[in-house]
């Protein structure tokens, strides 16, 4: 995104100001502060893209929902986060930056106050759509601002800070999550994100405001915006109720035609339309779209397979703390930190294709490991194979991703491939969680009805849980069983859960290798 003039807002301290020579940096007492104020503001929406997870199984037993119910706490975040995302930075570019990282900052905030209110699953689904929105508004700012704050290595080095420093708010929130679980409620997740947007807003009157270049001139392509919302939420509608109602249900087929139909209408807007948010054109370049196939598989993996239901088998089966589920991955978060910057400036001299194609070939033998080793044992023998080789899979892809993806555009087009590439990242992690779940619950439901049959528990205790097997591991264990039969029908529990999860891993492993396929086939080098 290019950068035209700023205009001071009342009560921001001195920060130089955008000329149309060129940018002018703030003065250096409050470079600092823009960039803490940035860092906090992504860390509120990185945070809560994660720290929720190890909250879903109290979610679900507190609320009594069934699996595809409680995914909407992470879908309806993520729905409207991912949609609008493309849109918030355009916001950002039309009405001023450091306002619209305002208005999604407080919005957050807001949403975040309803959350820990919540005493319904519908009113703390509706409170994280507004999250969502919050959050699709603060992001595309936040790399806007800095840029506009500092020059030359200045800004790299700024950009590079900010980057690890959200790293690190996102591997300590689930763990943050978990304590704050254990010490006393769920709540307290979301009221951790009320001092930390008071901090950010106070700090926002350092910010310089910015616009693009044709900010004010080029109309906001609210038709997409509305198009890509309501197509995606009909399909994972439609995705969550499957393993409920069945697909022949009216209630499955007809969001899901309906979903269908306006994403084909989307699609066909983003092609014709001038201020299209997401501009079909740059996936006739063969490299972008190497590269954001790549995006599209490798981060539904992650977020649908790796981050989504390990925390639910964890808890529920494996029977971690919360916060002991929340440190699961912190030995891949750490690899990517202390590594990614390095295997960045490797590939940016040798280039990305087989990084890339070996990142994804070694993080598919990652979730492999876990479908084969993790069914018990202590974690460092179980679960942490899985884990280092998924890490040592990112550490190689994800840094020389970014690179494909801004080095496959011309100069210009790079705000908007950037742009496209985390939004299509977000999407991936948002359908690839109702199509796991689905995956999920079939391989329960398919080991659950042979399980019942052979054991030895009552025909009226079989019928009952069979009945409720939509709440997956939370499925109710009858009253009046003996104690040899209440610790049989939790082992088939048990047992029904871990093949739907080994079927999960195993359709992400398949996944990461076809974006390796896709690598090798298309992405063949820079193009002049």
């Amino acid at each position: 995104m290019s950068v035209g003039v700023v205009a001071k807002s009342p009560g921001a301290l001195p920060c130089a100001g955008l000329h149309a020579g060129g940018a002018a940096p703030c003065a250096p007492e409050n470079r600092k502060w823009v960039l803490v104020a940035t860092i906090l503001g992504s860390a509120l929406a990185f945070m809560d893209g994660s720290v929720v997870n190890v909250a879903l199984p109290a979610l679900q037993a507190a609320f009594h929902a069934t699996g595809g119910g409680i995914q909407w706490v992470v879908q309806g975040y993520a729905l409207f986060g991912a949609a609008l995302l493309l849109l918030g930075g355009a916001i950002g570019d039309h009405y001023g930056r450091r306002r619209t990282y305002v208005w999604g900052v407080a919005l957050f905030a807001l949403a975040s106050a309803v959350c820990a209110a919540s005493f319904s699953l519908g009113q703390l689904v509706a409170a994280r759509a507004v999250q969502g929105i919050g959050a699709a508004l603060l992001i595309p700012q936040g790399l806007s601002i800095l840029s506009a704050s500092f020059t030359g290595e200045e800004r790299g080095r700024a950009i590079g800070t900010w980057s690890a420093w959200t790293s690190v708010f996102a591997a300590v929130g689930p763990v943050t999550g978990g304590w704050l679980l254990e010490v006393w409620s769920w709540r307290l997740i979301f009221v951790l994100n009320l001092p930390l947007a008071a901090v950010v807003l106070l700090l926002a009157r350092h910010i310089p405001e910015s616009r693009g270049g044709d900010g004010e001139a080029r109309s906001l392509d609210w038709l997409g915006a509305v198009l890509a919302t309501t197509s995606f939420a009909a399909i994972i509608y439609a995705l969550s109720r499957a393993p409920e109602l069945g697909w022949r249900a009216t209630r499955v087929w007809g969001p899901l035609a309906v979903g269908g139909l306006l994403l084909a209408v989307f699609l066909w807007s983003q092609g014709v339309r001038a201020n299209a948010m997401m501009p079909l054109s740059l996936f006739r370049i063969r490299r972008f779209l190497a590269a954001n196939l790549l995006t599209l598989l490798l981060y539904a993996a992650m977020g649908g397979g790796a981050m989504y239901v390990i925390p639910f088998y964890v808890i529920q089966v494996r029977h971690y703390a919360p916060a002991e589920a929340g440190a699961v991955f912190l030995p891949l978060i750490a690899m990517m930190f202390f590594f990614s910057a390095r295997v960045g400036g490797m590939a940016e001299k040798t280039g990305e294709r087989w990084w890339l194609a070996g990142g994804a070939l070694c993080a598919g033998v990652g979730f492999c490991l876990l479908a084969m080793f993790s069914a018990e044992g202590a974690y460092w023998r179980s679960l942490l194979p899985g884990v280092l080789l998924l890490g040592v899979g990112l550490t190689l892809a994800v840094a020389p991703l970014t690179t494909a993806v801004m080095s496959s555009v011309p100069q210009e087009k790079t705000g908007v491939a950037s742009a496209v590439n985390n939004a299509l990242s977000r999407l991936a992690g948002l359908v690839a969680v109702s199509v796991l779940v689905f995956v999920l619950a079939h391989g329960f439901s398919s080991r659950l009805g042979p399980e019942l049959e052979r054991s030895s528990l009552p025909m009226v205790a079989r019928q009952q849980m069979s009945a409720e097997q939509a709440r997956l591991h939370d499925t109710p264990i009858p009253g009046g069983l003996t104690q040899a039969q209440h610790a049989e029908a939790a082992g088939i529990l048990d047992r029904s859960f871990f093949a739907g999860y080994r079927a999960v891993m195993l359709w992400c492993a398949a996944g990461c290798w076809l974006g390796s396929l896709a690598v090798v086939v298309l992405l063949r080098r820079r193009e002049a």
